[in-house]
């Protein structure tokens, strides 16, 4: 199985530090942080170090790892070390991430590349609106921007920093926050519901909705409802099982991966911006998906109703 990556963006002081910290706080998992120093993350044991990682444990089962060598090279090593659920990569406020995404893609194929976060800092933004190379290019590959620091700026000039990033980047989703202060299950929780305290007006409110299907179900017509997703979705997780095989499916704004893993039905979380407002439809996309006459069992095609009695 590979291990999802998401990697973290945005110029030095956009709010990057303070992102990273909630989401060690509130992951519940087995999460690795790889940042460039360890710096203002408080480390609660000690220190490990290897070839080419120096690890540090947190708080809630997380570690956080800074790197002494070639990236690559480093996250197998942590791969080893921590076992992780999750990798988050903090880039370095000057770093264009074009570079890192084709590594994960290309270089290392243990792991897989969820999603790209940029956190943009709106004060700076507004008070200096003309983007170098880099942080147009940090803007334009997020699936996610937060524009962080919305409260430091009036109504009128967020609203000219909304216009800048759209302008640079229209599919990915947007949210304003103080402080970072998102719910970070959105970012990579699919599934999980969010806190309870109240959110500011400018927070955006995440919804999410399931379906499942026990049947064996026609994979092209599946994918096709999966690649068609309406702009008030930009995350689905979950798994399909096709008349192809069975697969891990993940859909972050727009784009869709899978991986071929065991299933024993189609179960699929749907998560966005007032979800519940895409429900309908897309409920009725997949239950028009048809169930499949036969499956694909090695090189062999033999009857759907037959492979299931099989799994029993």
């Amino acid at each position: 199985m590979k291990v999802p990556v998401t990697i973290i963006t945005g110029y030095l002081g956009a709010g990057k530090t303070t992102l990273l910290q909630r989401i060690a706080g509130e992951s519940g998992m087995r999460l690795a942080i790889i940042i460039n120093e360890f710096g203002e993350i408080a480390i609660d044991s000690r220190i490990v170090k290897g070839k080419n990682i120096v690890m540090a444990e947190l708080a809630g089962g997380c570690v956080c790892c800074s790197l002494c060598g070639e990236f690559s090279l480093a996250v197998a090593e942590l791969l080893e070390a921590a076992e992780p659920e999750w990798i988050v990569v903090e880039t370095t406020g000057a770093a264009e991430p074009a570079a890192l995404v084709h590594d994960i893609r290309e270089n290392i194929p243990r792991v897989r590349l969820d999603s790209v976060v940029t956190v943009v800092d709106a004060d700076a933004m507004a008070r200096f609106p003309s983007l170098g190379a880099t942080g147009r290019e940090q803007i334009e590959l997020a699936d996610i921007i937060i524009i962080n620091k919305a409260d430091l700026i009036d109504e009128e000039a967020l609203a000219r920093v909304r216009r800048a990033v759209a302008g640079l980047n229209g599919r990915a989703v947007v949210m304003e926050a103080e402080r970072c202060g998102i719910w970070t299950g959105a970012l990579f929780g699919i599934g999980r519901n969010a806190p309870a305290p109240e959110r500011k007006a400018h927070h955006v409110e995440f919804r999410h909705f399931g379906f499942a299907a026990k049947d064996v179900l026609e994979h092209g017509p599946l994918m096709r409802v999966l690649e068609t997703l309406p702009s008030g979705i930009y995350r689905a997780k979950g798994f399909a099982r096709t008349d192809r095989g069975c697969f891990l499916a993940n859909y972050v704004a727009g784009r869709l991966e899978l991986e071929e893993r065991e299933c024993s039905m189609t179960e699929l979380v749907f998560i966005g911006i007032d979800a519940e407002k895409c429900q309908d439809g897309v409920i009725r996309s997949l239950e028009a998906v048809p169930a499949a006459k036969t499956v694909r069992a090695g090189n062999d095609l033999i009857p759907a109703r037959q492979e299931e009695c099989q799994d029993k």
